[in-house]
C-alpha cells in the first residue's frame, strides 16, 4: 500500500491510532453562545453607545453654561427669560431622555437629523431669550456642526451645516439689523466651514490609522494561520502537506543544480502495543518524543521533518550522502530508545527506509514510494533498522500494478 497516498491513515503497526486522534486535531466547527454577532449590528451597538456618550456630554455641558449664565448673576435677564431658558434646559433633559431610550441602532444613521433638528430649535430658542444677536448661546451651534461633521456623510454634514447658518441668523426674524446680519455671515459661515473641514480631516486621519492597523492585523494573522495550517497538531512538525510543498520544491530545485538529497521514511515498531498496553494518552506522549529528537537530530535549517500520519515521519536532508543519512539515522534511533526507557519506561524502536533524490526520477512521488517500501524492507529484515533503496523499480512495480488493478 502506498503510504504517500493514503495520506493520514493509520499506520503499519497501529490500526487503531486514527480513532484516537488527538483532540487539537479536530474542527472546531462550535463556538461559545453568544459570541456570534451579526457585524452590522455590533456597528450599530457602538454607534448608539456612542450617541448616547457624546449627547449626555454635550447637554451636561451645555446644561451647566446656560444655568452659569442665567442664575449666575453674569447677565441681567427678565423673568420671562429665565423662565424661558429653564425650560429650554428641561426639554433638553427630555431629548437627551430620548436618545437613551429610543432604539436608534434599528434605523439608519440619517434619522438622528431628527433629534439634530430639535436641537437647533432648541439652541435658537436659547439664543432668543438671552439677548438675540448678544446671546453667549449662540456658541452652542459650533456643536452641533462638531457633531454633524462628524457623524454624517459630507453631504448629509453640508446639509447640517447650512441648516445650521441659518438657524444662527434667526435673530434677524425677531430683532432686524443688516449690519449685524452681513457681519454674521461673514464670520460664522468661514468659521462653520473650517470646522467641517478639520472634524473631517481628523476623522479621516483616525479612520486611515485604524484601517492600517486593522490590516496589519489581519495580515499577522493570515500569516499565524497559514503557518498554524502547514503544522501537525500533536507534535508541531510539519504535516503531510507541508512536507509534500517542501519536498516537490526541493525536488525542481537539484534537478536544475544537479545535487542529491536523503529522503527517510520513520516509522515506530510495533507502536500498536503501545496503545493498548499502556493506553492512547502514553502513545502521544511517545509520539512527541519522536518527534522531539527528530528535530533536535536535525539541527540544520535546511533540514525538513514532518509527520505524515499516526506513527510515520518523514525526514529530508539536502546535501547529505547515504552513509551522512545512516549516521543521523543512528543517532535518532540510540537517543529515542534512551530517552523512551528513561522518561516514559518504554523501549522504542524505529525502523526507517531511505532513498537518495532526484535519483533519475522524474517523479517524486515514485521516490517517496521507494522510501516507504524501503521501510517495510526495514521491518521485515527485523526492525530497528534503516534500509536503503538503491533502485526505484519495486516502488514503480508496485504502482503499475495498483493502476493494473
Amino acid at each position: 500500500m502506498n503510504a504517500w497516498l493514503r495520506g493520514n491513515e493509520t499506520s503499519h503497526d497501529d490500526k487503531g491510532v486514527g480513532r484516537y486522534a488527538h483532540p487539537s486535531a479536530f474542527p472546531r466547527t462550535s463556538s461559545l453562545p453568544g459570541t456570534s454577532r451579526d457585524p452590522s449590528s455590533a456597528v450599530a451597538s457602538r454607534l448608539v453607545v456612542r450617541l448616547r456618550t457624546v449627547s449626555t456630554l454635550l447637554y451636561v455641558v451645555s446644561a451647566l453654561a446656560m444655568l452659569l449664565f442665567v442664575h449666575g448673576g453674569w447677565f441681567e435677564f427678565t423673568r420671562e427669560e429665565v423662565g424661558g431658558l429653564d425650560r429650554v434646559v428641561l426639554a433638553g433633559g427630555v431629548l437627551v431622555g430620548s436618545v437613551w431610550f429610543f432604539p436608534w441602532g434599528r434605523f439608519e444613521r440619517h434619522v438622528l437629523l431628527v433629534p439634530m433638528s430639535a436641537a437647533l430649535g432648541l439652541i435658537a430658542l436659547a439664543v432668543y431669550f438671552s439677548g438675540g444677536w448678544q446671546s453667549p448661546l449662540s456658541i452652542f451651534y459650533l456643536f452641533v456642526v462638531a457633531f454633524c461633521a462628524i457623524y454624517f456623510s459630507s453631504g448629509a454634514a453640508a446639509l447640517c451645516v447650512a441648516v445650521t447658518l441659518l438657524a444662527s441668523l434667526s435673530p434677524q426674524l425677531y430683532a432686524p439689523d443688516q449690519a449685524r446680519l452681513v457681519e454674521y455671515l461673514i464670520f460664522q459661515a468661514p468659521a462653520y466651514a473650517g470646522l467641517v473641514l478639520a472634524c473631517r480631516y481628523a476623522l479621516w486621519e483616525r479612520t486611515s490609522l485604524q484601517q492600517e492597523r486593522d490590516s496589519k492585523r489581519i495580515r499577522d494573522l493570515e500569516e499565524r494561520l497559514r503557518h498554524e495550517a502547514s503544522l501537525d497538531p500533536l507534535t508541531g512538525l510539519y504535516n503531510r502537506g507541508r512536507f509534500e510543498t517542501r519536498f516537490k520544491e526541493e525536488f525542481e530545485r537539484t534537478k536544475r543544480t544537479g545535487e542529491r538529497f536523503m529522503v527517510l521514511f520513520v516509522d515506530v515498531d510495533d507502536f500498536k502495543n503501545v496503545n493498548d498496553n499502556n493506553g492512547h494518552r502514553t502513545g502521544d506522549k511517545a509520539l512527541n518524543l519522536v518527534a522531539g529528537v527528530l528535530r533536535s537530530c536535525s539541527r540544520r535549517r535546511i533540514d525538513v521533518v514532518a509527520r505524515h500520519g499516526g506513527d510515520e515521519f518523514l525526514v529530508m536532508l539536502p546535501g547529505t550522502s547515504l552513509p551522512e543519512a545512516n549516521r543521523f539515522f543512528e543517532r535518532m534511533r540510540d537517543q529515542v530508545a534512551e530517552s523512551s526507557r528513561r522518561t516514559l519506561g518504554l523501549d522504542l524502536r524505529l525502523s526507517a527506509g531511505a532513498v537518495q533524490c532526484p535519483g533519475g526520477s522524474t517523479d517524486p512521488t515514485a521516490l517517496l514510494d521507494a522510501a516507504d517500501e524501503a521501510m517495510y524492507r526495514a521491518k521485515r529484515l527485523g526492525k530497528n533498522r534503516m534500509f536503503a533503496a538503491l533502485s526505484l523499480a519495486s516502488a514503480e512495480h508496485r504502482r503499475a500494478s495498483r493502476t493494473e488493478e
